[in-house]
């Protein structure tokens, strides 16, 4: 029996013009990439605040000394943005969540067996790299690192949520909205191309490069303070979200990028926990 493929051409038309769902509405598009990237960017600087309020005297010297606490409003952060996500977004899209942006957790089910390997050499490849690029001066995240407690949260925090909640948002909403974008300026203005427009959802294969590469200069920027804006580290990263818009590209799956960002950083983890004992040892870390 021939194996069903992960994804539709066209998700949004039937073939009994009855059940015809009207033209096509690609989603995400910017405007819902926006609202998501408010959202969040919302919810850190109220959980931050909070965070703030209970440290004494309320300044960004006395913040270091509470990395827990901040971490703890990046969780919440985190947690909030989808939890309100998964409610919102189904109203304005008329789907759910996971259809609208493409989760397609069978994808990563089927191809779990090279993503894995594919992610683990990346992982040890760009920490290879990160050798022959400059160190930042200071690096904000070791912070996290001086104690085995705040260790263990970052630990399973990076590897639990981030992937998740981070694909969700450079891959399944940024790429397609930039994609979006670029189909649209692009757009042939005859009536076969508007009719083309209207009956098909799929991107072009050059909008798909133009969105992975402005999504990922994006993804990179976002870490710019944890790598201390050293552009160096900071190109590493981008040609690592490079690879990870592939990997969703291919399997049509956010599910598999956010699988393969999660192996990345488990492996990354892994380094640190082998190098300190199990956290053990932290000042082999944080010198």
């Amino acid at each position: 029996m021939q194996e069903a493929p992960d994804q539709t051409l066209d998700i949004q038309h039937d073939t009994d013009p009855a059940q015809d769902h009207g033209p096509a509405r690609r989603i995400p598009h910017l405007g819902h990439a926006l609202l998501f990237f408010t959202l969040a960017f919302f919810f850190l600087a109220t959980y931050q605040s909070i965070a703030l309020l209970l440290i004494h005297p309320h300044t960004a010297e006395a913040a270091a000394e509470h990395p827990g606490l901040l971490l703890t409003a990046q969780i919440f952060t985190y947690l909030t943005t989808l939890l309100v996500s998964f409610w919102l977004f189904p109203r304005l899209w008329q789907r759910s969540f996971l259809h609208g942006i493409q989760w397609n957790v069978l994808a990563a089910h089927r191809r779990w067996f090279w993503i894995v390997p594919t992610a683990i050499a990346l992982s040890l490849a760009a920490q290879y790299a990160d050798h022959f690029v400059a160190a930042p001066e200071k690096n904000p995240f070791e912070i996290l690192f001086k104690s085995a407690g705040t260790a263990w949260l970052t630990t399973a925090f990076g590897v639990l949520l981030v992937p998740v909640v981070e694909e969700i948002a450079f891959r399944g909403f940024l790429l397609p909205a930039f994609a979006t974008a670029y189909d649209w300026l692009a757009l042939d203005r005859t009536p076969a191309g508007l009719r083309k427009w209207e009956n098909t959802t799929m991107h072009s294969a050059p909008s798909l490069v133009f969105a992975s590469v402005f999504s990922s200069i994006a993804f990179a920027l976002l870490h710019s303070d944890q790598l201390g804006h050293a552009w160096g580290a900071l190109g590493v990263l981008f040609a690592v979200s490079l690879c990870f818009s592939y990997i969703r590209v291919k399997t049509y799956s956010v599910a598999c990028s956010a699988l393969a960002h999660a192996t990345y950083n488990g492996v990354i983890f892994l380094a640190a926990l082998i190098a300190t004992g199990g956290y053990r040892h932290l000042e082999k870390l944080v010198q």
